[in-house]
């Protein structure tokens, strides 16, 4: 294998370890812009590649090897967790994401897998992928998606029981300005007026209930 990593006590370590279990380290790299050069000069049947390093991407580095080597694996072994970071990874072209929290037993269980031609992906790294995933699919939704950015900001403030004086005060906006905005927005909620313009946000969760309301002593 090749250990990619620009901490030279984590190379060291994993080294110690994978020549114990009878795995062969051919060469290491400190950073991702050494990482090709090492793994085509030595032709190893798995890479260890950490993500962010010193001197360059690892993902950079991937996708070079990638286009190099498109049949050798490699596994990310990284200390951040985000989804994003899997997903990233794993379209760069890597082999498996595995967490530097892992035990040494479990990373030596992963290369091997990956060097069978498996795919791995440790518990964490597998949850947070899924969770990117759905996150994606599922965009969050607005409760008033015809209203612009502005009107948004002028209902939420109303929701908060504040006067369109005021309103106009905290946005730097003219009076005249801001009973226009509220115009529109009783009329694209389809409602009475801005008292039931202001509840209907509340409703929908505008205006956390802060400030006094139209009314209100």
């Amino acid at each position: 294998m090749v250990i990619v990593d620009d901490h030279e006590v984590f190379r060291n370590g994993l080294r110690d370890y994978a020549e114990v279990a009878g795995m062969h380290v051919v060469g290491e790299a400190g950073n991702a812009a050494e990482a090709v050069d090492v793994v085509l000069d030595t032709e190893p049947d798995v890479v260890v590649m950490d993500l962010e390093m010193a001197g360059g991407d690892g993902l950079t580095a991937i996708r070079a090897l990638a286009g190099e080597r498109p049949d050798l694996p490699v596994v990310v072994v990284s200390g951040y967790d985000e989804g994003s970071r899997v997903s990233d990874a794993l379209r760069a072209g890597a082999a498996g994401f595995v967490l530097k929290t892992c035990s040494a037993p479990a990373l030596l269980a992963a290369l091997g897998a990956a060097a069978r031609g498996l795919t791995v992906l440790d518990h964490t790294a597998r949850s947070h992928l899924f969770g990117a995933l759905e996150a994606a699919r599922t965009p969050a939704a607005s409760p008033f998606p015809s209203l612009s950015g502005r009107e948004r900001q002028v209902l939420t403030l109303l929701a908060q029981g504040k006067e369109p004086s005021r309103i106009a005060r905290e946005l730097f906006l003219d009076p005249h300005t801001v009973h226009n905005y509220l115009s529109s927005v009783v009329r694209k909620l389809g409602v009475a007026g801005r008292n039931e313009a202001a509840e209907v946000a509340r409703a929908h969760g505008l205006g956390n209930g802060s400030g006094s309301r139209p009314g209100d002593p």
